[in-house]
């Protein structure tokens, strides 16, 4: 009976889960994700899935796997945001099964549960299982060579080898070079500290390479072909320590960016991780024995964590990959504080009660400020409160059903996120808003153009493809014909109408970008004063 009654108790928290990342496949796009969704759409509507380009122009920044997964679920379902994000999504969730593999390689069972768990339910992976970067499935195919290459060094087969560098290939053909960062490190690590420097010097490595670079030849090609050996260059180079350099993209001096991203990118498991770095790094210093594993997977993500911090172009998705190594270090603690006395764990459990009691109450306090009725709220607080107290009461040893009360606590909290709140708020995104206007009074003469906007959902919203007006003179061109609908920002606005064209209609369209939002934004008493113009303009007739 008790069995059956945690099991029905973990159903239920997977349930809440499931139907968070569920609703979260339908969450507009916005910002890097409405730029990939426009590539998708017109990689699959041109049929040429090699050559990346947007508004025609050859792109150069990601390479070809996200758009390629992408693709396949516009060409299967059209242009939505479940058929964009369907298959990045099983591949990403695919890394979350990885992480089970690599926890249970290097550990045992029960740590890969934990550590599937911590990573799949962390809050960092809700975020970008809806707002989709490349990042998302890049850290897939980083753990598959995480896993693959401990199994490797551990066995020496062959197989394993194989994968590993397969799993290195996939990464890079995902977002470049960063993607070999980590499995790098981690099996440098591993041999500098077992001393084995014979194998650390085999040329077998050379031939792992060779792997990687037929993994990712389709990107080099297309590079190439497009843009020379500058393509090459970029790819290899530019791209990468001129995000360090700041020469390329970024300009932040923040040395502890990625420290207090771990603080929240974790949530509600962050106590849960930073207990078990200390513990392994504490016993780095105490044991004259130093844990190979605990290198591999905690050494790795330092060294990258290094080249990150000290890095001018930073942004949160890059500490993605390092999720499920640290999941998997935060597990394998788990496992060994289950087993220890009371006293030892009392530290942690109020730490982590106190964090989870802090969650709550901010969950409260997100679900009645950001609603437009108390309705719903009162219901999920309700939920919230019956499910926790029904789950207190279950006989479970007290760390399982802390780590089940967590999960719940995350389940209703994203899920209610997924469901209500975000999708209220991308609605003041400009391209959705334009495309109800435009699909409303279309007619076959006329023709819907951007101008000076990226906001690249509506290249891809669209039933028929939008124009991009790169330049002025096109823009004269466009405008001397009747029924031209135009969607430009206020500064071109104000351009166009002092050059007294034939103007039929202008809609303001109040918008924010959800790369853009604030404190004003967020409140709905205060939303519509944080609104910023853009401008739809429709051309009469001569």
């Amino acid at each position: 009976m008790k069995k059956i009654t945690e099991n029905s108790w973990w159903a239920f928290a997977f349930l809440l889960v499931s139907l968070a990342y569920l609703f979260g496949l339908f969450v507009d796009l916005t910002g890097d994700s409405g730029l990939y969704a426009a590539i998708s759409r017109q990689m699959v509507e041109s049929g040429d899935w090699f050559s990346l380009k947007i508004n025609g122009i050859p792109y150069d920044q990601k390479p070809h796997l996200f758009f390629w997964l992408a693709g396949m679920g516009i060409q299967l379902f059209g242009n939505s945001n479940f058929a964009f994000k369907l298959f990045p999504f099983i591949y990403g969730a695919a890394g979350i099964y990885f992480t089970y593999r690599l926890g249970k390689q290097l550990f045992s069972g029960e740590t890969g549960r934990w550590a599937a768990l911590i990573a799949g339910t962390s809050q960092i992976y809700f975020l970008y299982f809806f707002d989709f970067h490349t990042d998302s499935v890049l850290q897939t195919g980083v753990v598959l060579a995480l896993w693959q290459l401990a199994a490797y060094l551990q066995t020496q087969k062959r197989v394993n080898f194989v994968f590993g560098f397969l799993g290195i290939g996939l990464a890079m053909l995902t977002k470049g070079p960063v993607g070999a960062i980590l499995p790098f490190f981690a099996v440098l690590l591993y041999l500098l500290v077992e001393r084995d420097f014979k194998q650390l010097f085999h040329p077998k490595w050379f031939l792992g390479i060779v792997i990687v670079l037929a993994v990712i030849s389709p990107s080099l090609i297309h590079l190439y072909y497009s843009f020379g050996l500058e393509g090459l260059k970029f790819y290899f180079i530019t791209n990468n320590f001129g995000r360090i350099s700041g020469n390329y993209a970024g300009s932040s001096t923040d040395y502890f960016f990625y420290l207090h991203t771990l603080l929240w990118a974790f949530l509600p498991w962050t106590i849960i991780v930073l207990f078990a770095v200390f513990s392994t790094v504490k016993h780095w210093f105490l044991r004259k024995e130093v844990s190979k594993w605990g290198i591999y997977l905690l050494g790795s993500v330092i060294g990258l964590a290094l080249i990150l911090s000290v890095a001018k172009g930073k942004a949160p998705n890059y500490f993605l990959i390092s999720v499920a190594p640290l999941s998997v270090i935060a597990a394998n603690w788990i496992t060994q504080i289950a087993a220890a006395p009371v006293k030892k764990q009392r530290l942690f459990f109020v730490a982590h009660i106190v964090l989870t009691g802090l969650l709550t109450a901010f969950f409260i306090f997100i679900a009645f400020v950001f609603s437009n009725n108390l309705r719903l709220p009162i219901i999920v607080i309700v939920a919230l409160f019956v499910a926790v107290v029904f789950a207190a009461k279950t006989q479970l040893p007290s760390l399982r059903k802390l780590i089940l009360i967590s999960t719940i606590i995350a389940g209703i909290f994203n899920l209610f996120l997924n469901a209500k709140l975000i999708p209220g708020l991308y609605s003041y995104q400009g391209a959705k808003q334009v495309l109800r206007l435009y699909e409303a009074q279309k007619t076959q003469q006329t023709k819907l153009y951007n101008f000076e906007l990226e906001d690249f959902g509506l290249f891809f919203y669209s039933r028929q493809p939008v124009e991009n007006v790169d330049n002025w003179d096109e823009l004269y061109n466009i405008m001397a014909n009747p029924g031209t609908w135009l969607y430009t920002n206020e500064i071109k606005y104000n351009d166009i109408i002092r050059m007294n064209y034939n103007i039929d209609t202008v809609y303001q369209i109040g918008q924010r970008g959800m790369n853009r939002i604030n404190l004003e934004f967020l409140n709905p008493k205060t939303r519509e004063q944080s609104l910023k113009p853009n401008y739809l303009i429709v051309t009469g007739s001569k």
